[in-house]
This record gives C-alpha cells, structure tokens and sequence, in this order.
C-alpha cells in the first residue's frame, strides 16, 4: 500500500482556508471613539474584566443616553466565549433601546 504524502503548501493553504470558517470577527471601536457618558462606563467597567472579558457598545447619539446600548461579558472562561456573550447581550439591549448602529467590540488599541 502506498502513502500519499500532501506538500506542505497545500496542508498550510488549506488550514488558511479553514480558519475564517470558525472565526469570528466582529466589528470593534477603540474606547477613545465612543461617546463619553459610554467612556466613562467602560472606565468603570474596565477593571472587572479581567484577562477574557469584553464589552459591546451601540449608540445613535453622542449625547442622548437612551440611545446607546452597553454590556460587558464578565467572569467567562474564554476569550472568544466574551466576544460572543458581550454582542449578543448588546444586540439584546439596542433592540429594546430601539438603536439602530450596530453593537462593537470595545477593543484598546
């Protein structure tokens, strides 16, 4: 019986093109980009987060707080289980709000 050995250029182009199958990439905003009354959240939360938590953020207006939508995703075990749990809580959030923008990752560059 003979093996059939595959180059390693086909074994690494097809992990390349396996990867973004199960990654996710949410879209993301620095802290500096929201508005402030949303900066100051995220300085409160910030500390809580820990080494996998994430917070989401979604607002219509710079300055009227009842159109923007904030949750954070605190104590989980993953990084990517954070991102998840922190969208999908936002995405909740902004459809009671009724804010129309989408939920981003607040990530710091």
């Amino acid at each position: 019986m003979r093996r059939y050995r595959f180059p390693s250029s086909v074994v690494l182009l097809a992990l390349a093109v396996v990867r973004p199958a199960y990654a996710e990439d949410f879209p993301t905003i620095s802290p500096q980009q929201l508005p402030s009354a949303l900066q100051a959240q995220w300085v409160r939360d910030r500390p809580d987060l820990g080494r996998y938590g994430h917070c989401a953020a979604a607002f219509d207006s710079q300055i009227d707080g009842a159109k923007m939508a904030w949750s954070c995703a605190i104590y989980v075990r993953l990084s990517a289980q954070g991102k998840r749990l922190a969208m999908k809580l936002c995405g909740e959030r902004a459809a009671l709000l009724k804010v129309n923008s989408p939920c981003k990752l607040v990530v710091e560059p």
